[in-house]
């Protein structure tokens, strides 16, 4: 069989430059075959402890059991190995709230404490920090803000985790529900009148909603003085059971006798800042 000549050299500057992009792109392809061919499948991460004892913490949170919730977070973070990992978040957070809940306010502090540098700098620890140093310190007004802040912020969509941030706002909701709750005890025990402008800084209401849920049968409202008067039924004074931003009421919660002499505003200001004092004695 007779061979065709040999096909000449490239010649010319454009001949060169397309047999060399050539040669490349086929050596190119031929190495990422290769790779492919070669490489190991990516393992699946492993979750350490910490993202293990989540989900059962979920559980707990939404039987509202708290105070099993703080005994597995604790046992959960002292068996953690790695006490400066992010994912020790998952822990920590729904500990903290839930000594929030239970009212439990320094065991809460003793787990903030107890975090190293890189986590007690975290928005989402500092943030929750703030909530109970005002809790800690009884500021009403801020512990309605900061609660609201806190809530918005793990709402944001550039939040990291939707489990943990859903579950933050739902456990900040309680905490709000219990400390208004609370609140509005001592208020009935220590006061036998209270301006509406300062009940809504103790309670964290509007206005409206304030006049709504405690003229149901619970205070008397007198727009002369613009005051609310707890009643005295035998000697009883009915309690309230809040939900979001309504007020149920909730009648026997404890019995106690009204004092018969109005309060002034330093008494007012004397019986609020001993109401650390007061709820200890319950």
């Amino acid at each position: 069989m007779t061979q065709g000549p040999p096909t000449p050299p490239p010649s010319s500057t454009t001949e060169i430059q397309d047999q060399v992009r050539d040669a490349v792109a086929s050596a190119a392809e031929g190495s990422s075959n290769t790779s492919a061919e070669s490489a190991p499948p990516t393992p699946a991460p492993v979750a350490d402890s910490y993202q293990q004892a989540f989900p059962q913490i979920c559980d707990l949170a939404s039987q509202s059991d708290f105070s099993a919730l703080a005994q597995f977070s604790e046992l959960s973070d002292l068996k953690g190995r790695n006490a400066r990992s992010h994912t020790r978040l998952l822990v920590v957070v729904p500990l903290i709230l839930a000594y929030l809940i239970q009212d439990d306010l320094t065991l809460a502090h003793l787990v903030l404490v107890r975090l190293p540098e890189n986590l007690r700098v975290h928005p989402l620890i500092r943030a929750i920090e703030n909530l109970l140093t005002s809790a800690s310190e009884r500021q009403y007004v801020d512990v309605y803000s900061h609660a609201g802040l806190l809530c918005t912020f793990t709402q944001q969509s550039e939040f990291p985790d939707d489990i943990l941030g859903n579950l933050v706002a739902s456990m900040v909701a309680m905490f709000v529900e219990s400390f208004r709750r609370r609140t509005y005890f001592l208020l009935s025990q220590a006061m036998s009148s209270i301006k509406t402008t300062q009940a809504q800084a103790y309670l964290g209401f509007t206005r409206e909603q304030l006049l709504s849920g405690m003229t149901c049968g619970t205070w008397q409202y007198n727009p002369a003085s613009d005051t609310l008067h707890p009643l005295s039924i035998g000697n009883t004074v009915t309690g309230a059971n809040y939900s979001g931003s309504s007020i149920a009421i909730v009648s026997g919660i404890r019995a106690h006798t009204l004092s018969s002499v109005p309060s002034t505003l330093d008494t007012f200001h004397s019986v609020s800042n001993g109401l650390i004092n007061l709820e200890a004695g319950l």
